[in-house]
């Protein structure tokens, strides 16, 4: 079964000029939907369609159409090539010949070899009809003829997986296959054991049966691949790199109608990347695959009381849960890594109120945990910055609080003072109006005195409420910012 993805239908309503229709997608990677998933590029430099093939044919045709770019040119485009370079693919001859796609938006992908070009093309793959794919001119250097479908040799679903990470919005399609699903779908998910006490180390045992990969299984090395590109495009650090693929994992939808099933077993990271859902188990034995891919330290931590579990990587020990050396990772919905969040719901994790932000890292609501399936590697060290960001957070949400407060206190005594002014105002009318001079003077003193500290009053609260409206954006900003909201 393929994932389908169509371009936007604007292109498709009416009939388009073959021309036109090349210049509209040049750069694109298109995927052949209502083929077999045939992937093309459409080249810039000429708007023609070149047929991508095999992983191998993909990184040398990417190597026969670049454009060669001197070091000085490169790093000018550090932060984001010009907008005429979208699409196209460039060399570094004066470097070690590396190899680059910039995307339309302007970021830089790394090719290093021909599984990462092939996972590239994927990721970025554009679903068209056949019909408006025979709109665009081969090349000439291409066969017209070409072999059935030679890109989904190794699969034959393409998995959807759309998640965010810093607000921006990703999606990359992972080739499976339906038969490895199928396997690991009759695979063994219970642990067995002879006699009536069970063995101390059951369920550790029972979790490793979830890390025992097939042949031909490369599915969570391919993410890492396409993680790590990703990476090189934006600069991203090691930390970022892994907090880049755990958003992955939290995105991934949660799989609420799996709660009723009985009895419930968990499922191998690749069929839960195959069904694009999950549950806590599910969810953890990805982000923990992905981590030990990485190179991290990673292990499952349990929540007896809760029935809940959640992904452990390596930290430092003032940052881990429990003296145990490893930080807190939600994966069934979106938190920081480090953040636990405030509370469970029918075995999801959600945010709580905006309050809570003060006590965002205490593991003492979380009551009894249990570690299991321990690795040691790289050490994550990011935990830090994100409490600094909750406190900073906090420091903000108070403070508005207590303004809050102040300008309402402030507010009704301009109301006051504005309600004595039209008093008196109007008596001063009065006064006018019969001839009474004497207490329109009288009262003319007051008057303006009022006036003058009311103005001044109206003056320092029109300031105050500026530093309170922004202060107020910068703390909604940055909440969006650190739930990805």
């Amino acid at each position: 079964m393929l994932s389908t993805i169509f371009l936007s239908s604007a292109l498709f309503v009416y009939p388009v000029k073959a021309e036109t229709l090349a210049g509209q997608l040049s750069g694109r990677i298109l995927l052949q939907v209502e083929s077999r998933g045939e992937a093309w590029y459409v080249n810039p430099q000429d708007n023609k369609k070149y047929y991508l093939g095999k992983p191998n044919d993909a990184y040398n045709l990417m190597r026969q159409l670049s454009v060669g770019i001197s070091e000085k040119e490169f790093a000018s485009w550090s932060k984001g090539a010009p907008v005429w370079a979208r699409g196209r693919l460039y060399l570094r001859p004066q470097s070690h010949g590396e190899a680059y796609y910039v995307d339309l938006s302007r970021h830089w992908y790394y090719l290093g070899k021909p599984q990462d070009a092939w996972l590239l093309f994927r990721s970025q793959g554009l679903g068209i009809s056949n019909n408006n794919l025979n709109k665009i001119p081969s090349a000439a250097s291409v066969p017209v003829t070409v072999p059935a479908a030679a890109i989904l040799s190794a699969s034959d679903y393409l998995a959807p997986l759309s998640w965010i990470y810093n607000l921006e919005n990703f999606q990359f399609n992972l080739p499976l296959k339906k038969s490895l699903n199928s396997a690991y779908a009759a695979a063994p998910k219970t642990f067995y054991y002879v006699g009536d006490v069970e063995p101390a180390d059951a369920r550790e045992k029972f979790y490793a049966i979830f890390f025992n990969k097939k042949t031909g299984d490369t599915a969570v090395k391919d993410l890492v691949a396409y993680g790590r590109g990703v990476a090189s495009s934006r600069n991203l650090s090691q930390d970022q790199t892994a907090e880049f693929l755990l958003a992955l994992v939290q995105y991934i939808p949660y799989d609420k109608a799996k709660l009723n099933q009985n009895p419930m077993q968990p499922n191998y990271p690749y069929e839960t990347l195959y069904q694009d859902k999950g549950i806590c188990s599910d969810k953890t034995f990805l982000a923990v695959a992905i981590l030990r891919e990485l190179g991290y330290g990673a292990a499952i931590l349990d929540f007896p009381d809760l029935n809940h579990s959640a992904a452990g990587i390596s930290c430092p020990l003032a940052e881990s849960i429990n003296n145990s050396g490893y930080c807190y990772v939600e994966t069934t919905n979106y938190f920081p890594v480090g953040v636990i969040p405030p509370q469970i719901s029918n075995g999801q994790a959600v945010s709580g109120s905006s309050d809570g932000l003060a006590n965002l890292f205490d593991s003492s609501r979380l009551s009894k945990i249990e570690i299991f399936q321990k690795t040691s590697g790289l050490i994550y060290q990011g935990v830090a910055a994100t409490k600094d960001k909750a406190a900073g957070l906090e420091a903000d949400r108070v403070w508005i609080e207590a303004q809050k407060t102040t300008m309402a206190q402030t507010s009704a005594s301009l109301t006051t003072k504005q309600s004595t002014l039209s008093t008196e105002q109007a008596e001063l009318s009065a006064y006018q109006a019969s001839g009474d001079i004497k207490s329109y003077n009288s009262l003319v003193t007051t008057y303006n005195a009022l006036v003058v500290e009311y103005n001044t009053e109206l003056a320092a609260y029109r300031s105050q409420l500026a530093t309170y409206n922004s202060r107020v954006n910068d703390y909604n900003g940055g909440l969006k910012s650190f739930y990805q909201q």
